[in-house]
């Protein structure tokens, strides 16, 4: 029996999308992951080798994109929650619609979606479940987004891979803590990178709100779907605000309604929800454009029903765009941020609206990470998932040896 252990990043190494890593130990080979880079066209990771087991920390698509490509070419078996689940499979849905309209090959049809549906095995934070014969995984909340997990590996030795993680408490769920371990496996999107204070975020942000209303202005929030728009949604709450929700976080907003567990409180949610007023047609897309704040999707500007509402405000400097998310390299929202223009559909046009850019990050910040990594102990770091990892690698190395390893190279640990 071979008692190495080694990890093999098939993407998602040195940039925030296409993760997907294969960890060998003690006989057993496990993938962690298996995401796409949702530009256009999309990106993928490296094809894996066989293995025994995958393990999914949560469905945003740079994580769980290419599941379905997966489970239609063997049979898998994919340890994740059941909200995890059900989102991916709304996910995996709209890619695939996507890419029709886009007019590029989809890696997968409905088919390899209902398979890869019947290839999950829900678990739960606070579970623990033996895999091969040596091994124990342990289940934890990483505080990211509703349902988002940490995995802990017990054995010979005891490894952590974060998959994303955050610990603050936001309005939505609650942040995660640290796990003492052997070998840790650290996510770094926002190394480099500090984040506001939340309650002074949000703060700014009902003001600037405030400010875009009194000019006669309306207030346009491209938001998440998943996480992102509910958590605005609370945000806006008791603002006392006429807000319309449109997109796919309305269904999103649904299903995670019902499963309470993974939310900090399901019934501020389903207040916050209440007060929205839904968009069901075009009669409600005009109603919203008289409004004062819309909330909509896609968070990156990329689709989905904010570019009919900007193509309407364009020419309005009295409104604004306030962005509440990470603004991936290439995307529309970043066009807009460093140019004031926007892509619609082909036709690249100036936009006067006012931008502001609020970062409701659900990622912990380059302290928090550097805290998190301190308390978990380990002897060895790997660093994944971001675009300046290097700058943690000297803080970190005051007290553990780091890897920065590289797509497709192989590490031994």
């Amino acid at each position: 029996m071979n008692n190495g252990i080694t990890c093999q990043f098939l993407g998602g190494s040195n940039e925030v999308g296409s993760l997907a890593m294969v960890l060998e130990l003690d006989g057993m080979r496990l993938l962690f992951e298996y995401g796409m880079t949702p530009s256009n066209p999309p990106s993928f990771p490296l094809p894996p080798p066989p293995v025994d087991l995958t393990l999914l920390t949560h469905a945003h698509l740079d994580h769980s994109g290419m599941i379905p490509w997966l489970c239609a070419r063997e049979d898998h078996r994919i340890l994740a929650t059941e909200l995890t689940k059900k989102i991916g499979n709304i996910l995996f849905k709209d890619t695939a619609k996507i890419a029709k309209a886009e007019g590029y090959a989809s890696p997968y049809n409905n088919a390899d979606i209902k398979e890869a549906d019947h290839s999950f095995i829900p678990v739960e934070p606070k579970q623990r479940k033996n895999i091969g014969d040596d091994y124990e995984v342990r289940i934890h909340s990483a505080g990211h987004i509703p349902g988002s997990l940490m995995f802990e590996l017990v054995g010979s030795k005891k490894i952590l891979f974060t998959g994303d993680l955050n610990v603050i408490n936001t309005k939505l769920i609650m942040g995660t803590k640290p796990v003492t371990c052997d070998i840790l496996f650290l996510e770094t999107t926002y190394a480099g990178r500090e984040h506001p204070k939340r309650e002074d975020l949000e703060n700014a942000f009902l003001d600037k709100i405030n400010e875009v209303v009194n000019r006669g202005g309306v207030a346009i929030i491209p938001a998440f779907a998943v996480a992102r728009s509910q958590e605005i949604a609370i945000v806006l709450k008791n603002s006392g605000y006429d807000v319309w929700f449109d997109g796919m976080g309305k269904k999103v907003s649904k299903i995670f309604i019902k499963y309470p567990s993974y939310l900090r409180s399901a019934d501020s949610l389903k207040k916050a929800i209440n007060k929205l007023n839904f968009v069901h047609s075009d009669h409600g897309r005009k109603l919203a454009l008289k409004s004062e704040v819309i909330l909509t999707s896609s968070g990156m500007m990329d689709g989905g029903p904010v570019l009919s509402y900007m193509n309407k405000l364009k020419n309005d400097p009295k409104s604004a765009v306030l962005l509440t998310g990470y603004q991936v390299e290439g995307t529309n929202s970043r066009l807009l941020i460093e140019k004031g223009k926007l892509d619609f559909y082909g036709v690249v046009e100036n936009v006067e609206c006012e931008v502001q850019y609020f970062d409701f990050s659900a990622h912990a910040g380059h302290t928090e990470l550097i805290e998190f990594a301190k308390a978990c102990k380990p002897e060895k770091i790997v660093l994944f998932h971001g675009d300046k990892r290097e700058t943690l690698v000297e803080p970190l190395k005051n007290f553990a040896e780091v890897y920065t390893p590289n797509t497709g190279e192989i590490l031994n640990l």
